[in-house]
Order: structure tokens, then C-alpha cells, then sequence
């Protein structure tokens, strides 16, 4: 099975005239949206079936197998999948244009395979490959997503100076793409990204500069696309890009900063030296950069920018790799970053980044169903988060690991002190905004949740789909379900495995009247777990309001869940 026919069948592409909308059900002749059709999703997955070995005879064995995950079917029921196709395509079995019977052997997809338009902004490639049960990705999603009661609308009122929205908005705006790594070895293409990072982690602690997050600046990683394209995308006003050569005991760091809407260097420089004085290259980068602004910093911002997280270059090597494994998101990329977070502290037995990073791991262990002892692996988490801030007080890093790890374990107090320096230490955390926005919501606020997402969205514009999740969730509370939708499906184009955005979607497509594209999701939430009642949404979903909960399952029982 070809890799590329996988990934097609994970978003819209074109069979023929049509489009096909997997996460949707949904297939549409491309000449007229009126010949839009659903299809059932043991029927949409009969065509994936087909669709990922296109030209090729399937066995009735191999259909049933995959379609119906080897449940015991009835003879008649891929007959009738089958012949729904052919209805909804407009096929003739006698004449086929699109599936083709070989007598005694099986079916066969004939029409041509192709993209339809591209959907934008990066995925995190795990939630893409999902396939826990239906609690274990809710979860997942409350990482990023709908977590910590409150939090959002106690933040805004004790701190209402972080939010003001005289303190959001910038008039420096800028994007620090992704270092080439100019080694000669793939191997070291953990050093220039982490190099990378770190750099926008530093600028990020002005106040007066806007600084795009990370997911979105990796989306143009070995990009050739030109500056001032990047710059009008990411609606940025400047550009930094560079490249490291990390050479036995060498290293050299060169970085320019580009004025985006013409293209011009306003400031060019390359930086060399032993691999034991990074961090001294790393701050003349920093400060370079900052001085070609003409920033104005304060004296705490100037405290933060000096905090150097290790002495040890070996260590802060090892941290690195750790951290490129995390970013992977899967189970066992997560056991390798353990080990190079644990050498990183064995090395560094001071080093709170590489103790709150470790926290961390133990704690999407714990979200992801990872671990066969949670109990365990989250007291591990909150021991090495205590020992990250009681290392380094002065870190967001630091306290984003310990307020995460309380979310887990629901100490909501806990959580919402530690968040508070999170954000007063980090004013360019996207997702920080993204968990305000989230909180504010849950806490029966959405006006308020809805400019917070935005401010978040302008931050992280190639925004990873739970941001669409977060803000269909903000407009189902606001009662504006036609946005809702358009967010929700957003959402499964990017990341059809999001079963909480089947879940919301449903509930708004109930609230539209539109039942059977409602009864469609829940059909196919059904499908990947049975046993999935009104019970794991009160247990899943912690809706402070009575009436929020009430609303959503409303929605769902108008759908026909019961």
C-alpha cells in the first residue's frame, strides 16, 4: 500500500468528478455542490478500503476485514455497501466508471485518484494516527484543549494588566524560521532545530515584540518559498533565518534579520565558536537582534534573557535530542526522550528544563494511555515538576510543567497559580492564550474565550486543529452553530481522528436541524467505541455551568444518542 495513497485518504481528495470528504462522510461532485450525498461510514470505509489500493482486486475477505475491523458480517452487507457506492458516484455495474466486479475475486477501484486543495497549517502527526479508545483521545485532546474549571475566568479577573489588549497587540511582529542545519549530518538536525527553538523561546520573553510560535515557523522547515510571502502569511514585519555548523568542538551560527515586506537584510552576522560557548552565541544572536529593533526591554525581561537553564554543554546536548522525541508525540518516541532527559540531569543534576521536560513525558504518558500504572508515572511527573521550580523559579517552562501536571490530577488552585506566572514570564505563548480562551469558555465566558483564541490563532497561524476544536467550542456556547461547524469540520480535515470534534460537531449539526449529518458522526464515533454513552461525556468533559453540559447533550440526544 503506498504511503502517499495512506496520507491522501486521511484528508479530501478526488475520485473521478467527485470529492471525497472522509472525516465528513461526505462525498460532492465537484461541477455542483446540490449533488452533495453522505455516505454511511461503513460505506465510506468500504471506499477507503478500495481507495488505498486503487487498481488493485480486493478480496470480499480483505474488504470486510479492514472496513468492518473483522466483526462477523452478514454476505449481504458488502453487497449493499457496494451498491450504495455505485448509487452515490452515479456508477453502473454493468458499464463501470469507478468500481469494477471481478467475478469471484473481488472489487476493484478503476476511476483516477487525486489531491483536492490542500488544507494549511501543520498537524501534530500523532493525533493524524490516533486510534486509542474514545476516553483515552478526549484525554489527549484536554492537553491542548478543555481543561482546568475556571481557570481562564479567574486569571482574567486577578490579572487583568497581562490581557489588556494595549499589552497584546505589537507593532514589532516577527518569525524565526527554522535554522538549516549546514552539518553535513541529518543525525545533527536535532542541534539547528533546538538552537532554533530556544532562540524564539528568548524573544518571546518581550513584552514588546510579537513573536510566532513554533509549530507555525517548522511549517516552512526546508521551505524555498520567498521571505516576503512568509511574512505576508505569517502577517509578520520581520524575518530571522540562519543556519548552524556543528563541527567536532566548533560551532557557527549565522543569522540575518529581513525586513519581510521588501525583502532587504537589515542586519547579517555569523557567530563562531566552541561548542562549550553556545550559550554565549546563542545570547549575542538574541541581542543583535533585538538591538537592530531598537527594543526597549525591562529590567526583569533582561533577567530573563540572561538565565542561562545549564553550564554543561553535554548536557544541554543531550536535552536537545530529548527534546527533538518529544515533539514526535508517540509512544515510543516518548521512551527516547526519557532516556536523554534522565542523561541530560545525570550530567546537569541541576538542570530544571531537563527535570520539567521529563515531567512532562510521564505526563502524556499518563493522557495517552502509555502506561499500564498512571497512579505511578503521575506522581513521577509531579515530583520532578516540583523539582523543576524549586531548581529554577524564574522559568515558564518550568512552571507551564507544574501547572500541567496539577491540570492532570485536578488541583485547579494549584494549576491557576502556576499558570499565572506562565503567562506573566511568557507573553507570546500561544497556547497559553489557546488555554485561557479555553478556561474562559468552560467557565461560561465565551464572549470573552472568543478574542483570546483569536489573539492565540494570530500568534501560532499555522495553528495545530485543536484550535479549531477550542474555537467551535466557543462558538457552540455562543449558540452560533453555522460557525461552529464550518470550525469543527475544519478541524476533521486536518485531523480526522479528532473524535472530540466528531462529538461537538454532532451536537451542532443536531441544534441545526441537520439530523442526519448529526446521526452520521455519532454513527461513526459508535463504530471505534461502542460502549461510548452520555456517561464519558460527563466524566470526559468538565463543564463548570450545568447549563453548558446540559446544552451539549441536548444536542446529542436530539442526534440519537441515547
Amino acid at each position: 500500500m503506498e504511503n502517499g495513497v495512506d496520507k491522501l485518504t486521511e484528508s479530501p481528495f478526488c475520485i473521478g468528478d467527485w470529492r471525497i470528504e472522509p472525516s465528513l462522510g461526505r462525498i460532492t461532485g465537484q461541477n455542483s455542490e446540490a449533488d452533495s450525498t453522505k455516505l454511511e461510514p461503513q460505506v465510506m470505509a468500504v471506499l477507503l478500503c478500495l481507495v488505498k489500493q486503487q487498481g488493485q482486486v480486493v478480496s470480499r475477505e480483505d474488504i470486510e476485514a479492514q472496513a468492518w475491523a473483522n466483526r462477523v458480517v452478514g454476505y449481504d452487507s458488502l453487497s449493499t455497501a457496494i451498491i450504495k457506492l455505485r448509487k452515490a458516484l452515479g456508477d453502473d455495474s454493468k458499464n463501470p466508471r469507478y468500481i469494477e466486479t471481478v467475478p469471484k475475486k473481488g472489487y476493484r477501484l478503476i476511476a483516477t485518484l487525486s489531491s483536492a486543495t490542500p488544507i494549511t497549517g501543520a498537524e501534530d502527526s500523532h493525533t493524524a494516527r490516533n486510534t486509542k479508545p474514545l476516553r483515552q483521545r478526549f484525554q489527549l485532546g484536554l492537553i491542548l484543549g478543555f481543561v482546568l474549571l475556571g481557570l481562564g475566568f479567574v486569571l482574567y479577573n486577578k490579572m487583568p494588566h497581562l490581557f489588556n489588549d494595549t499589552q497584546i497587540i505589537h507593532h514589532n511582529t516577527i518569525a524565526v524560521l527554522p535554522f538549516k542545519n549546514i552539518s553535513g549530518d541529518i543525525q545533527q538536525e536535532y542541534f539547528s532545530d533546538g538552537i532554533t527553538a530556544d532562540l524564539i523561546t528568548d524573544l518571546s520573553k518581550i513584552s514588546g515584540l510579537g513573536v510566532i510560535a513554533r509549530n507555525s515557523v517548522f511549517a516552512y522547515k526546508d521551505s524555498s518559498i520567498d521571505v516576503r510571502q512568509i511574512g505576508e502569511e505569517l502577517a509578520v514585519s520581520y524575518v530571522v533565518e540562519g543556519s548552524v555548523r556543528k563541527n567536532n568542538e566548533m560551532v557557527r551560527i549565522s543569522a540575518r534579520l529581513i525586513d519581510a515586506s521588501n525583502g532587504h537584510n537589515l542586519w547579517a552576522e555569523r557567530f563562531d565558536g566552541s561548542l562549550e560557548n553556545v550559550f554565549r552565541l546563542q545570547d549575542d544572536v538574541t541581542a543583535r537582534i533585538i538591538a537592530a529593533l531598537q527594543l526597549k526591554i525591562s529590567d526583569r525581561e533582561q533577567q530573563q534573557l540572561s538565565i542561562k537553564y545549564t553550564n554543561s554543554f553535554e548536557a544541554y546536548d543531550q536535552f536537545l535530542q530529548g527534546w527533538q522525541y518529544f515533539w514526535e508525540y508517540s509512544k515510543e518516541s516518548n521512551v527516547l526522550a526519557k532516556e536523554y532527559f534522565k542523561q541530560a540531569i545525570a550530567l546537569d543534576p541541576k538542570f530544571a528544563r531537563a527535570y520539567a521536560n521529563l515531567a512532562l513525558s510521564y505526563a502524556y504518558d499518563v493522557l495517552s494511555g502509555w502506561t499500564n500504572t498512571p497512579d505511578e508515572y503521575l506522581k513521577k511527573a509531579e515530583d520532578l515538576s516540583q523539582k523543576a521550580v524549586e531548581l529554577d523559579d524564574n522559568l515558564a517552562q518550568v512552571h507551564w510543567a507544574v501547572g500541567f501536571t496539577a491540570l492532570i490530577s485536578r488541583q485547579y488552585q494549584f494549576a491557576l497559580s502556576e499558570s499565572q506566572k506562565v503567562i506573566a514570564l511568557d507573553p507570546n505563548n500561544a497556547d497559553g492564550y489557546g488555554l485561557l480562551a479555553t478556561t474562559l469558555n468552560y467557565a461560561a465566558k465565551p464572549q470573552d474565550a472568543l478574542v483570546y483564541m483569536q489573539k492565540a490563532m494570530q500568534l501560532n497561524p499555522h495553528h495545530p486543529s485543536v484550535y479549531k476544536v477550542i474555537m467551535g467550542e466557543i462558538y457552540f456556547n455562543l449558540r452560533d452553530y453555522d460557525n461552529a461547524v464550518k470550525q469543527f469540520e475544519h478541524a476533521l480535515e486536518r485531523n480526522p481522528g479528532s473524535q472530540e470534534s466528531r462529538l461537538w460537531l454532532a451536537a451542532s449539526y443536531a441544534h441545526l436541524d441537520r439530523i442526519d449529518d448529526a446521526s452520521w458522526q455519532l454513527d461513526h464515533i459508535r463504530s471505534e467505541d461502542p460502549s461510548f454513552s452520555v456517561k464519558n461525556i460527563e466524566t470526559v468533559i468538565p463543564l463548570k455551568d450545568p447549563m453548558q453540559l446540559k446544552h451539549l447533550i441536548d444536542g446529542l440526544y436530539k442526534a440519537g444518542l441515547k
